[in-house]
């Protein structure tokens, strides 16, 4: 994650290097992002990208957790204890088709790196989203179960498991 000086910057110049990495880590293969690019864009010295992150790595990482963190926002307008995990499916279709509309670069750095990661960190991606994903079935089938629209007999661990399943080991094709 970035180090402290990055988050020390004014908010417009943080936001600017935060889309900047979005784009060309969505955009490009990972061995081809060059960080000179990023820095010549976001119109600073390439070593000041050093003192904002520890390495690539670093500013990888950091682009997935703010899309990711992007995406997530669109479920903080659905109240879990009152639409069911079936109806939200039905209706994040919907919100899914508007984000890549209104964030093509951010929905394609998610895609790229959830199913198809050129990363040497592929393994750590996946696990990030795995977490990730596990941790918000979790939430919405806990206050489902609260309100009646899921079993509350089935232990919401295995039904997040069922769910995971069921979605992660879906052949998902690569766009090479």
């Amino acid at each position: 994650m970035p180090k402290k000086t990055f988050f020390n910057l004014p908010e417009g110049k943080r936001e600017k290097i935060t889309n900047t990495l979005i784009k060309y880590f969505a955009y490009k293969n990972y061995s081809r992002v060059d960080i000179e690019d990023i820095a010549k864009e976001c119109k600073i010295a390439k070593g000041s990208m050093y003192q904002y992150f520890e390495n690539k790595k670093d500013m990888y990482f950091y682009a997935i957790s703010e899309a990711t963190r992007r995406a997530v926002e669109i479920m903080k307008k659905y109240d879990f204890e009152n639409i069911s995990l079936f109806e939200y499916v039905e209706k994040s279709l919907e919100d899914a088709w508007d984000f890549l509309i209104n964030n093509p670069e951010t929905y394609s750095l998610l895609e790229k790196s959830a199913f198809y990661d050129d990363s040497p960190y592929k393994e750590e991606t996946q696990e990030f989203f795995k977490g990730k994903v596990r941790s918000l079935i979790y939430d919405i089938v806990v206050k489902n179960q609260k309100s009646g629209f899921i079993r509350d007999d089935v232990p919401p661990e295995l039904i997040v498991v069922f769910i995971e399943g069921t979605s992660w080991n879906v052949n998902y094709p690569s766009f090479k």
